[in-house]
């Protein structure tokens, strides 16, 4: 099966819209410029131990995640997604 090219906001709407799905997204670090592969979640809420961030996660391109593999909290910048793949579909970001 064929991947399907989108844009990078598309990636950022479809990630946002996975509504607690679990997905896997492959994504450059902007800290070291590495490349990563996670899997995912939104929405997850059991672990937080209150407050408020420390940043504005959408004035800085990011989305909050629950990495799975981790077992904690990370944050994905949204211009450096290079692939998705969430309900059996594999979707590619073109730039």
């Amino acid at each position: 099966m064929e991947p399907t090219l989108i844009s990078m906001k598309e990636a950022a709407d479809l990630l946002t819209a996975t509504d607690g799905r679990i997905f896997s997204v492959r994504f450059t670090k902007r800290t070291t410029g590495e490349e990563r592969t996670m899997n995912a979640r939104t929405g997850v809420k059991k672990h937080l131990r209150g407050g408020d961030a420390a940043y504005s996660f959408s004035a800085n391109s990011l989305l909050s995640v629950y990495d799975l593999n981790a077992k904690g909290y990370r944050s994905i910048p949204l211009d450096g997604i290079i692939s998705i793949r969430e309900g059996g579909e594999e979707y590619v970001v073109v730039k």
